[in-house]
C-alpha cells in the first residue's frame, strides 16, 4: 500500500502529473506551427561546442603562435558553452515538467543571459577578425581590474580585515601587468580601450564583421538589452510570462500556449549564437579531426527550421560552411 510519505510514489505522482501536462499541452498544439525537434542538435551541440573548446586551446597555438588569442577565444566559448547549457537546463521538459522546484518565471528572467552569448560572440569574433587587437582587449582588461582595486583602496584601506585581502589583490595586479609587458602608460592610453558593442558600430570604417553583428543587433539583441535593464518594453515583453497571476482567468491558456512558442524561439535563438561561433572557429583555425565539419554541417541542417538561424544562415554561414568544407 503506498502512502504520500513513501518517496517513490511522490516521484511517481509528479511524473504521472508531468505527463498529463505534457499531453494536454500537445494535444492543444497549433498543428500549423513548424515542429523542431531539439533532441537532433541540443546535447550534440554541447557536445561540439567542448570538443571545439580543446582544439583552440590545444592545437590554437599551432596556428598563431605567441598570440593569446587561442586562450582569450578559448575562454569565451567556455562561458558561452556553459550559458547555452544553463538556458537548455532550464528549459528541458523534464525541469519544466517534472521539477516540483520549477516555476515558470525562470525561464524568462534568465533571457538577459542571450544578451550575455552576443556580447561574448563580438568580443570572440573581434578577435578571430583582426588577432591584434588581443592586446588592447587585455589592456582594457588591466584598467577596470585597476579602476576597480583602487576604488576598494581608497575606502577600505585603512581596515586592518581589508588591507590583507586588498594587498594579495594588489601583487596579482602587478604581477600580470609584468607578465604581459604592459604599463600604466599602456592602461591611460585611451586608444587601447577595448570598445563596447554599440560603440564598435559607429566606428568607421564599415567592415563586414560589424555587417554581421549589426546583423545581429537590428534583430533581437536590443529586446534581450531591455530585458536585462528592467526597461519599460522589456517588462512588456516578459510581463506575461512572469505575473500571469494579474491576468484574468479566460486569457492565462493563451499564456500557456504564447509561453512554450516563446521559450522554443529563445532556446533556439541561443543555441543558433553558439553555433555561429563554432561555425566562426572552425573557419579561422580549421581543425582537422573529431568530424568538426561534418558535425557543424548536421548542425545547421537540424536547426535551419529556426527562421533567425535560417536568415543568419543565408546571410554567412552557408557560404563560410563551403569555404570550410573545402
Amino acid at each position: 500500500m503506498h502512502s504520500p510519505q513513501d518517496s517513490d510514489w511522490i516521484d511517481d505522482r509528479i511524473k504521472e502529473k508531468a505527463q498529463l501536462r505534457k499531453k494536454k499541452r500537445d494535444e492543444a498544439r497549433n498543428p500549423n506551427l513548424i515542429v523542431i525537434d531539439a533532441g537532433k542538435f541540443a546535447n550534440q551541440l554541447s557536445a561540439l561546442a567542448e570538443a571545439m573548446t580543446y582544439k583552440v586551446e590545444r592545437e590554437g597555438p599551432k596556428t598563431i603562435t605567441g598570440s593569446p588569442v587561442p586562450l582569450d577565444t578559448g575562454v569565451i566559448l567556455r562561458q558561452l558553452t556553459e550559458t547555452y547549457n544553463l538556458i537548455r537546463f532550464v528549459n528541458a521538459d523534464d525541469i519544466r515538467f517534472g521539477n516540483i522546484g520549477y516555476r515558470r518565471p525562470y525561464s524568462f528572467v534568465i533571457l538577459p543571459l542571450v544578451r550575455t552569448m552576443i556580447d561574448g560572440f563580438y568580443n570572440c569574433t573581434a578577435l578571430l577578425d583582426d588577432p591584434s587587437r588581443s592586446r588592447s582587449f587585455r589592456i582594457s582588461g588591466y584598467y577596470r581590474i585597476r579602476e576597480s582595486l583602487e576604488a576598494d583602496e581608497a575606502r577600505y584601506a585603512y581596515d586592518l580585515r581589508w588591507r590583507e585581502y586588498l594587498t594579495e589583490v594588489r601583487r596579482m595586479f602587478e604581477n600580470g601587468l609584468r607578465l604581459e609587458a604592459f604599463t600604466i602608460a599602456d592602461l591611460d592610453n585611451r586608444a587601447n580601450k577595448w570598445p563596447l558593442l554599440g560603440e564598435y558600430l559607429q566606428r568607421q570604417p564599415d567592415t563586414l564583421h560589424k555587417q554581421l553583428l549589426r546583423k545581429l543587433t537590428l534583430g533581437f539583441w536590443k529586446e534581450y538589452s531591455s530585458i536585462s535593464h528592467a526597461s519599460y518594453d522589456g517588462l512588456v515583453n516578459i510581463f506575461p510570462f512572469i505575473a500571469t497571476d494579474l491576468a484574468p482567468h479566460e486569457r492565462r491558456p493563451s499564456v500557456d500556449d504564447a509561453a512554450e512558442r516563446y521559450i522554443a524561439m529563445h532556446v533556439g535563438r541561443a543555441a543558433g549564437l553558439l553555433l555561429c561561433l563554432l561555425t566562426e572557429l572552425q573557419h579561422f583555425f580549421k581543425f582537422d579531426g573529431a568530424n568538426m565539419d561534418e558535425r557543424l554541417d548536421q548542425l545547421w541542417d537540424a536547426m535551419i527550421p529556426i527562421v533567425e538561424v535560417r536568415e543568419l544562415y543565408d546571410y554567412r554561414y552557408k557560404d563560410l560552411l563551403r569555404r570550410v568544407s573545402d
